[in-house]
């Protein structure tokens, strides 16, 4: 699975142009990360970098935090 990554505008759409509306997140530096949990079967809790390395002997307390996430949840966003 693929990242969302952001993207560089020069202008903000206006007032109703995206469903839901419009926000923003600072850029931070860091990693980039897909944490997944395990799916229909007990199994170990996997992250994946964006170029889709599994790395989470990397981050042992994130993949602990995440045991305890509900089956089959996948989670996107910078560490």
């Amino acid at each position: 699975m693929e990242p969302m990554l952001a993207q560089a505008r020069d202008t903000e759409p206006g007032p109703g142009a995206l469903p839901g509306g419009l926000r923003f997140q600072p850029k931070f530096d860091g990693y980039r990360a897909i944490v997944f949990t395990p799916w229909l079967a007990p199994g170990p809790v996997l992250v994946q970098s964006r170029s889709g390395s599994l790395m989470q002997s990397r981050f042992p307390d994130l993949v602990d935090a995440a045991a305890d996430l509900p089956d089959g949840l996948v989670l996107d966003g910078v560490m």
